[in-house]
């Protein structure tokens, strides 16, 4: 393979380097309001969330067929508890369905219909948990909204100082936070060094990357505490991460009915995710993974494949809709390095045409775009 040029201007010609660092500044520049207003969401949010033990379901064995919790469907689902009446947000209503053996998409489909079908969600979930075993379930909730209803083992993260941690540690190793987004039930966060890597490529062109770190996790049971390398192509600014390095799973011991005798369990727990956040955000910024990162590019590079026949297959599999992989199909036809985009038929070629269209998709799809182009290169084997 050919060497990698490693930061620093006398590896760039400098009108390349101006104009390369001069985007991705301004796409830093123009993200800046909405970083801002992440941290300030998940702040207030934090504020305003509560959990609550509660038994769902009914001792079956006592012939008791009157659960505790009940649901009521008059204008929108809602979850009835000793504590109040509370809306149920899509999410919780998934986990719900999961609990009961109802067909998630099903409910979810009726609980965002028709008033008729709105009622009907509200009677099956009553009759389910008429005839289910009571377990206890920890309900989180923000304001009077249920966002997860979740296992009575699941270990209570702040991920506000654990998204600090993260931020702040990436500054240590001298990076900077390119973007981050935060919907009703998870925060992501990027983070790259401000030099870029030049990456001489076989059958592609040259290769700039800004090398980082993503971040994201959700206190509602929508993924798991992950962070995993993050990939900013110059040219284009597409993105794309590889595999996690950390998913931690949020269980751990039997939470007791008074939450607030493991608030002791909580903040242990916390210290123990953010140091072990801050030991891994440390090195996915160190050479040697960005080395790594590098020589996996090139091997991409060097990988030839039937373009027409890998969109099929993964329209196939369902990673992509046929409608994305049919605007897929389009930027690889343009073969504009706009997209980032240039050169043969290769893997990284594909990649990159991946996550050029993730760019005009919604943040969420965006970064699942940029999971399945990053899950494309573990087809890149390298040797030592």
């Amino acid at each position: 393979m050919e060497a990698i040029a490693v930061t620093g201007e006398q590896t760039l010609q400098q009108g390349l380097n101006e104009v390369v660092m001069n985007k991705v500044q301004k796409m830093i520049d123009g993200k800046r309001v909405g970083v801002e207003a992440t941290m300030e969401r998940l702040i207030n949010e934090g504020k305003i969330a509560q959990d609550y033990i509660a038994p769902l379901g009914v001792e079956l064995k006592r012939n008791d067929h009157s659960p505790v919790i009940t649901f009521n469907g008059e204008g929108s689902l809602t979850m009835n508890m000793p504590d109040g009446q509370f809306s149920l947000h899509a999410n919780a209503i998934g986990q719900l369905a999961d609990r009961m053996g109802i067909p998630q998409r099903y409910l979810r489909t009726l609980a965002g219909g028709a008033e008729w079908q709105i009622a009907l969600a509200a009677t099956m979930l009553n009759e389910h948990s008429g005839w289910t075993q009571r377990s206890r379930v920890l309900v989180r909730t923000v304001g009077t909204q249920v966002r997860g209803v979740l296992s009575d083992s699941y270990r209570r993260l702040n991920s506000v100082e654990i998204l600090t941690a993260f931020v702040q540690e990436a500054a240590q190793q001298g990076a900077v936070i390119s973007d981050a987004y935060m919907n009703d039930t998870k925060v992501w966060a990027e983070t790259i060094l401000p030099q870029p890597l030049v990456i001489p490529t076989a059958k592609n062109g040259d290769v700039v990357i800004f090398a980082g770190a993503r971040f994201s996790t959700s206190d509602y049971g929508d993924g798991a505490v992950d962070m995993r390398s993050f990939l900013l192509n110059g040219a284009c600014l597409n993105g794309m991460v590889r595999e996690s390095v950390m998913k931690q799973v949020h269980l751990g011991s039997k939470l007791p009915d008074n939450l607030r005798l493991s608030q002791e369990t909580y903040a242990l727990d916390t210290k123990t995710t953010v140091s072990a956040v801050k030991d891994l955000t440390s090195g996915l910024f160190s050479k040697d993974t960005l080395m790594q990162k590098a020589y996996e590019i090139q091997g991409a590079s060097e990988m030839e494949v039937d373009l027409n026949h890998e969109l099929n297959r993964l329209t196939s599999n369902g990673s992509l809709l046929k409608s994305e992989g049919s605007e897929v199909q389009k930027i690889l036809m343009r073969n504009d390095p706009e997209d980032g985009v240039q050169g043969g038929a290769t893997l990284w070629k594909l990649t990159q045409a991946i996550t050029a269209h993730a760019r005009e998709l919604t943040p969420e799809r965006s970064r699942e775009l940029h999971e399945i182009s990053g899950q494309l290169m573990n087809r890149v084997k390298i040797t030592a």
